[in-house]
């Protein structure tokens, strides 16, 4: 029998009760779903219940699975969810029935402490990788490509994917990239200086960003290691993608706009 994850934020879904109703609705048409069970390889595609955040939860895993991701919101608007609550059951439908299309969207890789030894999952993101710590000024050396870019003195610095530009870089000032756009952009963090600007560079470049003083890095949010003094975390394009399916076509923009007045 084919298998279908179900991933519910229960905050936002109250008693997994539109988990439940999901669930229902794929056993009348013969496939096996689980809630909230750990996503594996066999998996068709898993369907997201809440917003962008939860959907950033999911991704690392199963973009290492390779298991395609649809999103249904049920929280404020999102960049990343196909549909609301109300037209959940019918994105689903159409996903069974082939009526979608993906969307892939580039992921970083971090490579800090010994890399080997720290779980792939842990390592990726699909929004950014953050080395600092905030309300706490700290120094950075950033250079890209192994070539020396800028000393920083800020609270930390960013370094975000097209998607990850909505979110804490574009808070920090930082520019709104196009979804599938091959670029990535570094951002200051409450930088100590009238002229340190985000900037942006291409996808397959690499960033080294140097701590002077001790502090942590986060990925997608979530708080991996700290970075110890002269510690130096690479950022780099991951060999891994997340597969997002989208029934309805949305426009960035629009969605843009919305969020603007929302």
């Amino acid at each position: 029998m084919d298998s279908i994850g179900i991933f519910s934020n229960e905050e936002r879904d109250p008693g997994l009760e539109y988990a439940r109703k999901v669930q229902d609705f794929l056993a009348l048409r013969g496939y096996s779903a689980e809630i909230n069970r750990p996503c594996v390889k066999k998996m068709n595609f898993c369907i997201v219940l809440g917003g962008d955040g939860t959907i950033l939860r999911v991704a690392h895993e199963a973009s290492v699975l390779n298991v395609p991701i649809l999103g249904i919101n049920l929280g404020n608007l999102g960049f990343l969810t196909d549909v609301d609550r109300d037209q959940g059951l019918d994105a689903i439908k159409k996903v069974l029935e082939n009526q979608h299309y993906s969307e892939e969207r580039i992921m970083l890789e971090a490579e800090y402490g010994v890399s080997e030894i720290v779980p792939i999952q842990e390592r990726i993101a699909l929004n950014e990788v953050v080395v600092g710590t905030l309300g706490n000024l700290s120094d950075f050396s950033v250079y890209v490509n192994e070539h020396f870019m800028d000393n920083i003195r800020a609270d930390g610095i960013i370094v975000a994917t097209p998607t990850g530009s909505t979110a804490y870089s574009l808070s920090a000032g930082g520019p709104i990239l196009v979804p599938g756009g091959q670029m990535i952009v570094v951002t200051p963090i409450c930088p100590h200086s009238l002229s340190a600007r985000s900037w942006v560079i291409g996808a397959d470049n690499t960033v080294r960003i140097v701590a002077k003083q001790p502090t942590h890095i986060s990925v997608d949010g979530e708080t991996r290691a700290k970075i110890m003094l002269g510690d130096s975390v690479l950022v780099k394009l991951s060999n891994y993608h997340t597969t997002i399916y989208k029934t309805a076509h949305s426009n960035f923009y629009a969605t843009l706009r919305k969020k603007k007045l929302s």
